[in-house]
């Protein structure tokens, strides 16, 4: 009786624990992170007799989950991928919303402006047309400003988003240790503890979303580690990472492995390869090769624009016939040493060509070995750009990349200094006059024909180029026909000049070296007509002046080159400085326009490709999710089934009881 008994009680007892698995499964069906359950039996030890081994019933051996480590593994590193590229498409698309379109904002506000300036052309003697030009320029400056403080706030977003997920990623960190712990300790007793390994499973899950990291299981728990080897876990202990300012730009965060908690260590700096994946990997990567590139080209863009338009006013003439001076400011490259240099060095920047200037940021390093190396590092692609082994001094500046550098003091070995040519032009862009009559519209020269002239030939007015002089006494070129054939001279130009003359179709000119008479001829063609820039260095004599001459002229036919005297009724330099928008001047030859215009694509190009990327990483997320649950999660249809065949079971173990004390009361009645 006691072996039925013993039989049925074991049964009941299995079936309780497949019943109550069962409800644990369907109450769960919804916690995240959950895996679903199942009881395991085994039949238990028999008892010999000597009519055989007679079973013994049945024994729970455990209650076990359902996991693959393959499919967790792989969703993990898929929702680490999809958490980079969200957080990555989310702030590109906040930028791509901020430039706007290629034809409003700031380039409507260049079109603008340069629209004023072919007014000025027209009316230069007008004070409100020269107003509105200014009101136009400070219009512009007042775009590039906002775009500027936009850039800011975009950075300052993701500072506060990188300090959240570290903070989260610390959380997460401790919680993995804490299970790792409780987890060791309650399986000492030979039985796993499916709910703490549901939360530490769960808890990895979270991590992965936030970084891209390496879980390797042992004996001792969990240990999780960073892209590059830093751990995060290893056993019951965590490892914290915090946030500090960046190196290279001391308004950007950049993410530091700080150690144990409490640890009062310098944190260690990590690099971006340390921190792919998760939503930490898409803020720096979005930092690094969208939101610092996009500043850096519209900064290039703007500084390009002042450099342009404060070159063509110099050559001009105010309303006052002074000469003109610059109408824009824009602050010049930014340096900052790194925070662990140990020398006393101070390093400055200055741009070799405003007008072109590079759209990169650069590293400069110093090395003691070999006498002592200074290399100029681009830091966007990572490649040597220039090396000297002589220490840049404002005689002996270190040119390369379109920066001239200097430093005073001393630099150890080590050390270094990031350099950002453009990054500050858009917060400092800024229009340098209120006077509207500081737009030098007129042109300094004056090239004009005598009226007693007897031949066709004509000739425009002249332009300067910079370092120009016009001198105080006007210069007289006189023709003389050759006395066979077609063409003839000029002469009269500056004693000891230089003029060089340029066929229309030709791009080598041909170079005259005038004598200290002035006398020396120098070719005109008629048939082909021909550009005359004339180089000097005497001080006073006219000097980087050029006029075009088309026609024929007679023998003894005058033409002057002196100081244009009608200023306030020129407007050349003015349509010199409205031409600026179709120069191409910019880099890669390209107008200011298009410049910007291109800017605006590629962030916009740049969001829809990381839309589309994420877009299928969603998408390979849900698959592998979908994967997963058929294996790990719950399906309630099953779990019902499960429940009606436990309910059988416990039923039929009742009966066997009952048929057991049923057969012990006859038994005792025998014997009554």
């Amino acid at each position: 009786m006691s072996n039925i008994f013993s039989i049925g009680l074991s049964g009941l007892q299995a079936a309780q624990i497949g019943i109550a698995t069962a409800g644990e499964n369907i109450s769960n069906s919804s916690t995240a992170g959950y895996n679903v359950e199942s009881a395991v039996y085994s039949e238990a030890n028999g008892q010999a007799t000597s009519s055989g081994y007679i079973g013994g019933g049945v024994n729970t051996a455990t209650v076990q989950r359902a996991y693959s480590q393959y499919i967790t593994t792989a969703l993990n590193n898929a929702q680490s991928t999809n958490g980079s590229l969200t957080a990555s498409y989310t702030l590109a698309t906040q930028l791509s919303n901020l430039v706007g379109s290629p034809t409003s904002g700031i380039a409507s506000s260049i079109t603008s402006f340069f629209s004023g300036l072919q007014d000025v052309s027209n009316s230069p003697d007008s004070s409100s047309v020269r107003q509105t030009a200014l009101s136009d320029a400070q219009t512009l400056a007042d775009q590039i400003n906002s775009a500027g403080a936009q850039y800011d706030s975009l950075r300052q977003s993701v500072n506060t988003q990188l300090t959240n997920a570290v903070s989260q990623i610390n959380t997460y960190s401790q919680q993995i240790a804490q299970l790792n712990t409780q987890i060791a300790t309650a399986s000492a007793g030979g039985q796993q503890p499916n709910q703490l390994l549901d939360q530490r499973d769960q808890a990895v899950s979270n991590l992965s979303q936030l970084v891209g990291v390496q879980v390797v299981q042992n004996s001792s728990g969990y240990s999780v580690f960073l892209g590059n080897g830093q751990p995060l876990v290893v056993s019951g202990q965590n490892y914290n990472l915090t946030t500090q300012a960046s190196s290279s730009n001391p308004s950007e965060l950049t993410v530091a492995w700080q150690g144990l908690p409490g640890s009062t260590t310098a944190a260690q700096s990590l690099s971006s390869a340390a921190l792919t994946g998760g939503t930490v990997g898409g803020l720096v990567s979005f930092v690094q090769n969208t939101l610092d590139p996009a500043e850096s080209q519209l900064g290039a863009i703007a500084t390009s624009f002042a450099a342009q338009v404060n070159s063509q006013n110099s050559l001009g003439l105010t309303l006052s016939g002074s000469a003109g001076s610059n109408l824009f400011t824009v602050g010049a490259p930014v340096v900052t040493g790194n925070r662990n240099n140990t020398g006393t060095a101070t390093v400055a920047a200055t741009l070799t060509n405003a007008v072109s200037p590079p759209t990169d940021n650069y590293t400069l390093s110093y090395s003691s070995a070999s006498g002592g190396t200074w290399t100029l590092t681009d830091s966007t692609t990572n490649t040597v750009v220039g090396t000297t082994n002589t220490q840049p001094s404002a005689t002996s500046p270190f040119a390369a990349a379109g920066l001239s550098i200097t430093s005073s003091g001393t630099m150890n070995d080590g050390d270094s200094y990031a350099i950002q040519p453009t990054a500050g032009a858009l917060d400092s862009f800024a229009v340098a006059t209120s006077d509207p009559s500081a737009i030098a519209a007129s042109a300094p020269v004056l090239v004009s024909a005598a009226t007693a002239n007897a031949g066709t030939a004509s000739v425009t007015q002249g332009t300067v180029s910079a370092g120009y002089t016009v001198s105080s006494t006007p210069t007289t070129l006189t023709y003389t026909a050759a006395t066979s054939g077609t063409g003839g001279t000029l002469s009269g130009f500056p004693p000891n000049s230089t003029v060089s003359v340029t066929v229309p179709g030709s791009s080598s000119p041909q170079s005259y070296t005038i004598d200290a008479a002035g006398d020396t001829p120098v070719d005109y063609d008629p048939s082909t007509g021909a550009t005359f820039t004339i180089t000097s260095s005497t001080t006073g004599d006219t000097n980087n002046v050029s006029f075009t001459m088309t026609g024929t002229p007679s023998t003894g036919d005058t033409f002057t080159i002196g100081k244009n005297t009608s200023g306030t009724q020129d407007g050349r330099n003015a349509l010199a400085l409205a031409n600026l928008t179709s120069g191409t001047s910019f880099t890669d030859s390209q107008t200011l326009t298009n410049a910007y215009s291109n800017y605006v694509n590629a962030i916009g190009n740049t969001a829809s490709q990381l839309q589309a990327s994420s877009t299928s990483q969603t998408s390979l997320v849900t698959q592998l999710t979908s994967q997963q649950q058929s294996v790990q999660g719950v399906n309630l249809d099953e779990e019902a089934a499960n429940l009606l065949q436990y309910q059988q079971l416990y039923q039929a173990n009742s009966k066997v009881i009952q048929t057991a004390a049923s057969l012990f009361q006859t038994l005792i009645g025998i014997f009554q």
